[in-house]
């Protein structure tokens, strides 16, 4: 290795890398990636990097010879390192975190692309979770990580019915008590070859895309749920339209999981939903009180030879008629609430009877809370919903006139 490390001495450090994606492309404009390795939290010892004109940082973590060069993004990668990533780095702090980083060399990705390799890949995934799901139930009590009562219940629910019939079921958790860790320990635990999960809104399948791809608190290192050898699924954020059927193919046969929403999937074609529901066995259906389009009925009748599982928080639809669907597992609320899966809230009065000046009362109200909060130590988010763009603008206005908080407005459609 032909570099020098000089400007300063070596430090001790912990720095978080980014997840190893060994599958990350694109079909027809969406997203196809598999880990390979979950992003790790190291310490170690930093020091720069300089090979003109490139400058970066060496990083070796204690008790490992896995060096790391962390360096700019660059058309030019330096020979002589065995793991490169390309991200910026803050050296005045001693905890940092390169989550938005991307693993340019890395012995996990020296491997093939194309349709063969992904439909060996999926076949490798299923292998590996035979027999390495466990039921191991958290405990707060002694710091153990685990599935909730109501995951586990609702998972013995769901492989109870599949026993006995093929029909759509419907799980009712409240929002809170852990709906997708619950696909997760499904999709394993039954070992789904081929899962397409349909959901609201495009904030919702970027979130549960990422729980998929990552396997949630499956696969957190200190977690026992799941075998250390057990591996990713392969993960497909759907975010356009497939044209036609051949398009589905080439999208659903490189995927394993394939995340959408339910505007995208009813506005597909019937050639194109046909292949869809070909393509996969399984449907799960997020917040499912949302669904009642007829487009979207007429979407998971192309399904009626699947195994459907529906996820919602209440069994009545948005327009007030129950779900289809034998609800196989209810968990109460009350249950939720003396299980302690809810949070206090605590209510702040708003008083304001012009409904012009109501939403700059409430923006001056929360405003004020929030700092009250930080400076007790205290950090966190807070968000302004409202019901349209319009109003999102104008509420957008009143925040912007606290910069120090760099405000940010966010526009999700079903």
């Amino acid at each position: 290795m032909c570099s020098t490390v000089a400007a300063f001495a070596s430090r001790d450090m912990f720095i978080t890398f980014p997840n190893v994606l060994v599958i990350d492309e694109s079909r027809a404009g969406n997203s196809i990636r598999q880990i390979g390795e979950r992003g790790r939290r190291l310490e170690g010892a930093l020091a720069t990097f300089a090979r003109p004109p490139l400058r970066g940082f060496l990083f070796q973590p204690t008790g490992d010879d896995n060096e790391v060069l962390i360096i700019p993004k660059t058309k030019k990668i330096p020979d002589g390192h065995v793991r490169i990533v390309q991200a910026t780095i803050n050296t005045v702090a001693s905890d940092v975190v390169l989550s938005d980083g991307l693993w340019v060399r890395h012995p996990l990705l020296n491997r093939g692309t194309g349709a063969i390799v992904c439909e060996q890949e999926i076949q490798q995934v299923l292998d590996s979770w035979v027999g390495a799901f466990s039921y191991f139930q958290e405990d707060l009590t002694r710091n153990i990580k685990g599935l909730r009562g109501p995951q586990i219940g609702s998972v013995h629910a769901v492989h109870a019915h599949w026993s006995v019939s093929g029909a759509p079921a419907t799980i009712v958790m409240p929002t809170g008590t852990g709906k997708t860790e619950t696909m997760l320990s499904i999709l394993v635990s039954a070992g789904c070859p081929k899962l397409l999960v349909v959901v609201p809104t495009d904030t919702l399948r970027s979130q549960i895309a990422d729980k998929f791809l990552t396997l949630g608190i499956l696969k957190t290192p200190d977690s026992s749920i799941l075998r250390p050898d057990a591996k990713h699924p392969i993960v497909c954020t759907l975010r356009h339209i497939p044209k036609n059927a051949e398009e589905v193919d080439d999208i659903f046969g490189n995927s394993q999981v394939i995340v959408t929403t339910s505007s995208i999937a009813g506005q597909c074609d019937r050639a194109a939903q046909d292949q869809m529901a070909h393509h996969c066995p399984y449907l799960f259906i997020d917040e499912a009180h949302h669904a009642e389009a007829p487009t979207w009925s007429a979407f998971k009748e192309r399904f009626r030879e699947r195994r459907i599982i529906q996820f919602t928080a209440t069994p009545f639809r948005e327009d007030g008629r129950p779900l289809d669907g034998k609800i196989i597992f209810n968990y109460p609320l009350k249950k939720a609430q003396q299980e302690g899966y809810f949070k206090p809230i605590r209510f702040e009065p708003v008083v304001e009877f012009n409904r012009k000046r109501s939403d700059k009362a409430i923006a001056t109200k929360a405003v004020e809370q929030l700092r009250a909060d930080i400076e007790e130590g205290h950090r966190h988010i807070l968000m302004a919903r409202v019901a349209s763009v319009a109003q999102a603008e104008a509420v957008f206005e009143l925040y912007k006139r606290y910069p120090e908080f760099n405000p940010v407005q966010l526009h999700t459609a079903r």
